[in-house]
């Protein structure tokens, strides 16, 4: 639902992903036989095959390309329709008073009830380790799957891919002018009174939402402050919180005064880790923040957490007090086991519905449950919001040498890597990822850009005459970095070799090294400005419009601008983007700067791709799609945990294992 407002809203260059996942998904299971790494037991030798085949990879590099091209078709096909559809309910929307936007979001709630059915517990997997308890601390995804159930946010997506907003602890808002927003918050909305948050000393349970918590949690980002006054680096939505220069309250509504004109805030209140703290229970707590346990959670939200034991269980029970009662939520609760660092116990559990659903590094192995079991189960396919990167120091020697830098986005193989690592569903990304649709580059004009080249061979023979001319064969062993969690999937376990071997075969040595690290170092070396090279997934895209995220990644003191970039231009020409109203002015405005940035071998930060996954579940378990063939690519947590649904009248829970959560 689009709130009323000031700015007309655009019509993005929305594309259908049905043909582009029908493709992508046609060229992976193709490519099986070709490129398939981490299969089995024998990932380290399929890798080694994988990196001495050059047949094998122009092979795949030709079904890549012939992929492509159904996909540019498909996207042609869908985008004019589609297009023209989004702007007509755009304008509509445009026109809705505060009172119609709360009459068509609950009539739109009433008549989806009727097909849905109540109760049950899902059962997910979850990760091992969380940094974390604070979601506006973190840049990992993984916090935001538990935290999203529990808490809320002022509003939420109801369509993640587009930006389609829908009131949370906002009923409605309003956008009188180019520079203020107006938030009315929902009456009868309460701080969780029950489970181990409520009944911690510092928690105030039960209370009533009141217009000073949203400032709380506001102004604690904006001024990047704890509680005891001291600063911490690690608020990873402060820069889009300094847009705020000043707040006002009045009765029960919230104005934001913005300190300069930007169209994109208002779907930015939705990003995910947007959630909004008890102000006495993380500020009584905010020295303990890494250290996670479900008594330091409380929230507003459709869950209350009943457990929080990484590496043991996590378990969440409906709030009994929730504003969306009695129509939302549908399920009684959630429970999450602790499977994901071993994908055979996963399996076995997903085959004895001991979870409901499952996915894998390993496209074929999704395909294979679902062969054994056709009739009991269905596929998605979604795009990961995780894009997939390469870091390079570039703030520090030697790395701020931008020929060493430019030479290394020059010698990643970003179509190899997809066809290596993902059997070939996903493509590559630009400075925008490709699941931006309406602000990435197009993939037809990636091709001919140094760095994503079909004619890798142009791309080899000028970053090794970068290298060699900064010196790069005097720099000794080079450690690259992956993640331990991406290399801790067997299908993924001889990355860190892959990647040493792709710059050694490029720039013809022996030097480069590839390691692992947790996220637990990583992350805050990130935030140090103090890292070392590194490749695995980046923090996910948040919202649909890129113009925010290029400036945190380039602008000047950017909050993920870990390279500390600082150029005029960019900062000139992403803030006019930022500003503008009119689509294809801002496009090419945000295009221009990609072309910059991709001349200088985007200063470090190397994005390679975004890979699409397939996900099984059972017919039991009702998630809330895109399409039928289609999830969604972006977080769409707070949606499920609204949305999602079991029908254990269906045939394929005759046999399902009951979960134990922990009750209130």
């Amino acid at each position: 639902m689009s709130e009323r407002s000031y700015w007309q809203r655009m019509s993005r260059k929305r594309m259908s992903r049905r043909g582009i996942l029908r493709a992508s998904a046609r060229a992976g299971v193709g490519a099986a036989g070709l490129a398939l790494v981490g299969c089995g037991d024998d990932d380290d030798d399929q890798a080694v095959t994988q990196v001495q085949s050059q047949q094998q990879q122009d092979q795949a590099q030709a079904q890549q390309q012939a992929m492509q091209q159904q996909q540019q078709q498909a996207m042609q096909q869908d985008q004019a329709d589609q297009a023209a559809q989004q702007q007509a309910a755009q304008q509509q929307a445009q026109e809705q008073t505060a009172q119609e936007q709360a009459e068509q979001q609950a009539a739109q709630q009433q008549a989806m009830v009727s097909d849905k059915k109540y109760g049950g517990y899902l059962i997910e997997q979850s990760a091992n380790v969380y940094e974390t308890y604070d979601a506006q601390r973190t840049v990992a995804s993984p916090v935001l799957q538990v935290l999203a159930r529990v808490q809320s946010k002022i509003v939420r997506f109801s369509n993640p891919d587009t930006g389609e907003l829908v009131g949370d602890l906002a009923e409605t808002w309003e956008t009188p002018d180019a520079t203020t927003v107006t938030l009315h918050l929902r009456d009868g909305v309460n701080w969780h009174d029950q489970g181990p948050g409520a009944n911690h000393p510092a928690a105030a349970p039960g209370r009533a939402l009141t217009t000073q918590d949203i400032v709380w949690n506001i102004e604690r980002q904006r001024n990047k402050l704890l509680e005891s006054g001291e600063e911490a680096g690690n608020f990873g939505r402060s820069a889009y919180w300094g847009g705020v220069s000043s707040i006002d309250q009045a009765d029960n509504s919230v104005t934001l005064n913005l300190v300069e004109p930007d169209a994109t805030f208002v779907q930015g209140l939705a990003n995910e880790f947007n959630l909004i703290n008890q102000p006495e229970l993380v500020g009584g707590t905010e020295d303990q923040y890494t250290e996670v346990d479900a008594s330091k959670v409380i929230g507003t939200g459709p869950n209350i957490l009943t457990r929080w034991d990484p590496g043991e269980g996590i378990s969440a029970v409906r709030n009994p007090d929730f504003y969306g009662l009695p129509n939302r939520p549908y399920l009684d609760g959630w429970v999450w086991v602790q499977t994901f660092q071993d994908p055979n116990a996963y399996r076995i559990a997903f085959e004895q519905k001991q979870v409901d659903s499952m996915t894998d590094p390993d496209p074929n192995t999704i395909l294979a449950i679902h062969d054994d079991l056709i009739d009991e189960t269905y596929l998605t396919f979604q795009g990961v919001a995780n894009t997939v990167a390469i870091f390079t120091p570039s703030n520090k020697a030697p790395w701020n040498d931008l020929r060493l830098t430019r030479a290394i986005d020059l010698a990643i193989n970003r179509r190899q890597l997809i066809q290596q690592l993902h059997n070939g569903l996903g493509k590559v990304s630009g400075p925008v990822s490709w699941m931006q649709e309406g602000w990435a580059i197009p993939q037809e004009d990636l091709e001919t850009i140094p760095g994503y080249r079909v004619d890798k061979d142009a791309d080899l023979e000028e970053a090794r005459a970068l290298w060699d001319a900064a010196g790069g064969p005097d720099l000794g062993q080079i450690d690259w970095v992956t993640s331990e969690l991406w290399a801790s999937r067997a299908a993924w376990s001889a990355t860190p070799g892959i990647i040493a071997e792709m710059f050694n075969q490029a720039f013809g040595t022996d030097q480069f090294n590839g390691i692992t690290k947790p996220y637990l170092e990583i992350i805050p070396s990130w935030n140090e400005r103090d890292f070392d090279p590194f490749f695995s997934w980046i923090p996910n895209i948040e919202i649909p419009d890129a113009r925010a995220e290029m400036i945190a990644a380039f602008g000047t003191g950017g909050g993920s601008n870990y390279w500390e970039v600082s150029d005029p231009y960019i900062d000139e020409t992403l803030i006019a983007a930022k500003q503008e109203l009119d689509y294809e002015t801002a496009y090419q405005m945000v295009r221009d700067v990609q072309d910059y940035v991709m001349e200088r071998g985007q200063f470090g930060r190397s994005i390679c791709y975004n890979y699409i996954y397939p996900w099984i579940g059972y017919n039991y378990n009702k998630i809330e799609k895109k399409t039928d063939e289609e999830g969604w690519n972006f977080l769409a947590v707070s949606l499920q945990a609204m949305e999602h649904y079991l029908d254990l009248d269906d045939p394929s829970a005759s046999d399902r294992q009951a979960p134990s959560p922990v009750p209130l």
